[in-house]
């Protein structure tokens, strides 16, 4: 497999490759619509809000249960942001299609750059995890699946490559992953005017670079990205899958045709389109 030669790029094609708001002009009509229909559904779904996992400002999440389900399958979404930007109130609408479907979804929050750096988000994805599987009996789960897109599906292969797995019961399992257009390999990051939010240093994208963590879990996994996403973006979810493959044959790599890096999380996260349908058939045909 060819590797993406990003280090030998230009500071200009960098951003483009690298920085999803230069590949999508219009991102911002993209966030803006999310944040749009995040409030709308807040009105319309009942949940527990701002559950606290942690001490620092932002380590709450949300959950929604659906109703009238035993046990459902619980989804946990980790969202994107470069590590320094949105919110979970911002993602509320993704729990709408997977309600109805009697899946029940919890909504991670956690403090950004540079208000913490990197690894230490890191460490907070893990306390919540942990809390996730601890409290798994007492939400009445039959299972978790992983969910993050962008710099949340770092997040969510960071958990993957940690070892959790081997004393899961079945209600705090990890039964499966989804991983929507990630960034898996920091250090292309350093060169990025966005790391002047991130702070990134060497170590600590060395650290957290994820094609050297395979994933422990042998539950299976999709690695999913844009088809309109820029060649060096693309690569990072090419390679990491086939990181992922060499420890896991569970592996499902997909470019969707006509997705960018936004539009990709609308095609997962809105039932008229065929991602969701697959996402949902994937985490009930395992569950």
């Amino acid at each position: 497999m060819e590797i993406f030669k990003w280090e030998n790029l230009s500071k200009n094609d960098l951003e483009r490759h690298y920085n999803p708001r230069v590949a999508v002009p219009n991102a911002q009509d993209y966030i803006d619509d999310f944040i749009e229909r995040s409030d709308d559904a807040r009105k319309n779904i009942n949940g527990s809000y701002d559950i606290r996992y942690g001490d620092k400002p932002k380590q709450t999440l949300d959950l929604h249960l659906p109703q009238n389900e035993k046990n459902p399958p619980l989804l946990v979404y980790i969202h994107g942001g470069y590590w320094r930007a949105i919110d979970k109130n911002d993602h509320s609408f993704v729990t709408l299609p997977y309600l109805k479907q009697g899946i029940a979804v919890c909504n991670l929050n956690y403090d950004l750059c540079p208000s913490v750096t990197l690894d230490e988000i890191v460490n907070e994805i893990v306390e919540a995890f942990q809390f996730i599987k601890n409290k798994s009996y007492d939400w009445q789960t039959s299972g978790i699946f992983l969910i993050g897109h962008s710099a949340g599906a770092h997040l969510a292969a960071e958990l993957l490559g940690r070892p959790f797995f081997d004393k899961e019961t079945e209600g705090s399992k990890v039964k499966g992953a989804i991983l929507l257009s990630g960034i898996y390999e920091p250090e292309v990051v350093l060169g990025l005017d966005v790391n002047e939010d991130i702070r990134l240093n060497d170590k600590i994208a060395s650290d957290c670079n994820v094609m050297r963590k395979p994933p422990l879990t042998k539950s299976p996994i999709m690695v999913l990205v844009g088809g309109d996403e820029p060649e060096g973006w693309i690569d990072q979810s090419r390679r990491y899958s086939e990181v992922c493959r060499n420890q896991n044959p569970s592996l499902d790599f997909q470019i969707i045709d006509g997705a960018n890096h936004f539009s990709l999380l609308d095609h997962a996260m809105n039932s008229d389109y065929k991602l969701n349908k697959k996402i949902i058939d994937f985490i009930k045909e395992l569950d």
